[in-house]
C-alpha cells in the first residue's frame, strides 16, 4: 500500500525505479491496482470534512500512466464516493480513462484492506452499490488518494502578518475577491488559500499580481519625498550637478 505521492515517484523517470512500475515490498510488477479516494477528506467524524478538489483527477491521471507503463494488460480500479474532476477538460479526461483505457470506476466507500501474508497482496472489502452486496477483491497494489491539508507553519505565518484563517486552517478570503486577504496589500495564491491544482493556482497568482499592481498604481507618488540638500551645497538654489568619474 502506497500513497498517491509515493506512486508519483514510482512512475517518475527520475524516481527510485527509473519509471518502472513495481511494488516496494518485493519489486514485482503489479497486475491489478486499486485507488481509494477521499482518504483523510470528506469525513466529518475522522479526517477533514472538505473536498481536496484534486484527488479525483490525479487518480485518473495515475491510472492512465500506470496502464501505459505496463506492457501486458493492467487492471486499474478506482473506488470513489463522487467523481469530482474540477477544471476545464478534466471531465473529458475522466471519460477517456473509462472508454479508451478501460479504467474501472466503482462507486463505494472501502470498509477494510487486509494483507495476504503469503503473497503480500491486499484484499479490499467494499460494498457494491449496484448489486447491493459486500464484496472482497484482491489487488497487487493499493494507492491511497490522500487529501490536502494546510502546511506546517501556516498558522504562525498568518499570526505574524495578521491574516485571518478559516475553520480548516486555510486563508480566509472572499468569494468575490479570492486573492485578497483581510490585510490590505497582502495577497494570497495557491494552496495557502484552499486546495487547488496547478492551473487554478497560476490563475489566482495572476490575479494576486494584478491586485498588487493596482495597489501600487494608486499609491505611486504619494510615498515620494522631495530631496533636501545641505545648505553649503545648494548655494544657488538649484539642484547640484552630479557626475561620476571612472578611472582605468
Amino acid at each position: 500500500m502506497v500513497t498517491s505521492l509515493q506512486l508519483e515517484r514510482i512512475l517518475s523517470a527520475s524516481g527510485p525505479f527509473a519509471g518502472h512500475l513495481q511494488r516496494i515490498s518485493d519489486g514485482k510488477e503489479p497486475k491489478k491496482i486499486a485507488w481509494i479516494q477521499c482518504v483523510g477528506s470528506r469525513g466529518p467524524n475522522k479526517g477533514n470534512n472538505y473536498c481536496s478538489a484534486v484527488c479525483c483527477t490525479y487518480a485518473v491521471k495515475e491510472a492512465i500512466i500506470a496502464k501505459e507503463h505496463v506492457k501486458e494488460g493492467l487492471g486499474a480500479t478506482i473506488f470513489y464516493m463522487d467523481m469530482r474532476t474540477f477544471g476545464k477538460g478534466f471531465e473529458e479526461y475522466y471519460n477517456r480513462a473509462k472508454d479508451e483505457y478501460g479504467v474501472r470506476f466503482v462507486r463505494s466507500r472501502v470498509a477494510e484492506v487486509k494483507e495476504v501474508e503469503e503473497t503480500k497482496s491486499l484484499i479490499v472489502r467494499y460494498e457494491d452499490e449496484e448489486e447491493n452486496k459486500i464484496k472482497e477483491e484482491e489487488f497487487d497494489l493499493v494507492v491511497l488518494s490522500v487529501g490536502l491539508v494546510p502546511k506546517d507553519g501556516i498558522k504562525e505565518l498568518a499570526e505574524r502578518l495578521g491574516i485571518e484563517l478559516n475553520e480548516h486552517g486555510f486563508c480566509n478570503t472572499s468569494d468575490f475577491d479570492p486573492s485578497a486577504t483581510n490585510k490590505p496589500g497582502i495577497y494570497v495564491a495557491g494552496v495557502f488559500a484552499s486546495p487547488k491544482d496547478i492551473p487554478e493556482t497560476v490563475m489566482q497568482a495572476s490575479g494576486a499580481a494584478a491586485g498588487a499592481g493596482c495597489l501600487l498604481a494608486e499609491v505611486r507618488g504619494s510615498l515620494v519625498t522631495p530631496r533636501e540638500y545641505p545648505p553649503e551645497i545648494n548655494v544657488s538654489g538649484q539642484e547640484p550637478r552630479i557626475g561620476v568619474f571612472v578611472c582605468h
